[in-house]
């Protein structure tokens, strides 16, 4: 159970996405919210 957060900060924020252009998840929902970074 420790281990999760970590885990999904990092799939989350930190490792591409090669579905979304090798965008995070974070950056693509900050993108569709027109909060680009």
């Amino acid at each position: 159970a420790k281990a999760i957060k970590p885990w999904t900060d990092a799939y989350n924020l930190v490792r591409p996405h090669s579905g979304i252009k090798g965008l995070t998840p974070w950056q693509r929902v900050n993108n569709l919210l027109g909060n680009d970074i």
